[in-house]
């Protein structure tokens, strides 16, 4: 139903925007005869129309139907419940064919399609990705957005997020993303009992630098680049991070984004994460392993199931994504044997008692 709903709004935009230039003449004098109007050109609208919704639907409910089967298994901790149905919602793609207005509470992020406008009205919201207009002051959006300026989204998708509660009207595509909740604090818990990781903020956007250091910890080198006292030629890595950088760096582990640059900031993803952590497991790039295979490559070797990657890659990649990956990659087996965790614990990094104790509290179920 919601389709037909969207392929007619739309099909009678088309026809409006198009009706006096496709169309032309007048009732007694025609160009177009009726016949022809409603057996070839009306069609083709509807066409156009209907071709224009599968794509802006496609995957949408696949996606939520994997979160849908997750929620309904007894693998799904109560308290997950809440998280889940904010991913659910932030899926479901909207239509406005008249603006509408929307509230939007702190760390919204409102993602609009091509051809849509955002008037913001009052509160502090900030362009986030894609490319906006501002078609009043007539330059790209940077930054944060204009009180009463009309943005539009020309190409593909655009997104801005709320610093504050904030209030917009759109007309066009569009989809709402709350604010992210974070699912895995009980797993960031036991990482920090057993002192492999020691800071939290997991609804912030991982980044590369932090999924490297997670490779040196799984390495068991985290300890031994700590101490490293080589260098490294990048100029944008923070203090905290300059011997670990420097660590990878002289054993040939990162080569950087190009000049002197390594973009430690830039933002990470499932698959990068799978592809570092099996070569901090031995695998080796371009015999066991690719980036373009590392998806398949962690399923085939144990690493993760599909299932847990297909609900990791549905969402954000949040430092809360970055923990679930970290932890059950303790558990994960070196290619020349042996599990992570026994190692770090051998190494004196990872107590043995302490991670008993952290392992034992983590109650959840893995999906399978």
């Amino acid at each position: 139903m919601k389709r037909r709903v969207c392929c007619v709004l739309l099909a009678a935009a088309l026809l409006c925007a198009a009706g006096a230039s496709a169309v032309p003449g007048t009732a007694d004098d025609p160009v177009v005869t009726l016949q022809y109007l409603e057996q070839v050109y009306i069609p083709s609208i509807y066409e156009k129309a209907a071709a224009a919704v599968d794509t802006f639907f496609t995957g949408t409910y696949e996606r939520v139907q994997t979160l849908f089967d997750w929620l309904n298994t007894p693998q799904t901790n109560a308290h997950d419940t809440d998280s889940l149905a904010r991913k659910v919602l932030s899926r479901i793609g909207q239509f406005a064919a008249a603006p509408v207005q929307i509230e939007l509470k702190q760390g919204t992020t409102l993602t609009v399609g091509t051809g849509a406008s955002v008037r913001f009205l009052s509160g502090v919201a900030a362009h986030k990705s894609g490319t906006l207009v501002d078609a009043t002051a007539g330059h790209e959006a940077v930054g944060a957005l204009e009180e009463r300026h009309l943005y539009l989204c020309l190409d593909g998708d655009a997104s801005l997020k709320a610093s504050t509660d904030a209030v917009v009207t759109v007309s066009g595509g569009y989809r709402v993303t709350l604010p992210y909740m974070p699912l895995y604090t009980d797993l960031c818990d036991a990482l920090v009992a057993m002192g492999v990781v020691d800071t939290y903020a997991l609804e912030r956007e991982s980044s590369r630098l932090e999924m490297m250091v997670v490779f040196l910890v799984l390495m068991g080198a985290r300890a031994e680049s700590d101490r490293f006292t080589g260098s490294h030629p990048f100029v944008d890595v923070p203090a905290w991070a300059e011997r670990n950088v420097a660590y990878l760096y002289t054993y040939g582990y990162v080569a950087g984004t190009g000049g002197n640059q390594l973009s430690p900031t830039r933002p990470a993803s499932v698959q990068q994460t799978c592809f570092l952590m099996l070569k901090a497991l031995g695998y080796i790039d371009g015999v066991d392993t690719t980036f373009a295979t590392a998806l398949d490559d962690a399923v085939r070797y144990g690493l993760f199931s599909r299932r847990e990657l297909d609900i990791l890659r549905g969402d954000e990649y949040t430092r809360d994504t970055l923990m679930y990956m970290t932890y059950y990659a303790l558990f994960a087996g070196y290619k020349n044997g042996g599990r992570v965790l026994d190692r770090l614990i051998e190494k004196g990094q990872v107590d043995w008692g302490a991670a008993e104790a952290a392992v034992n509290a983590v109650t959840r179920q893995r999906p399978v």
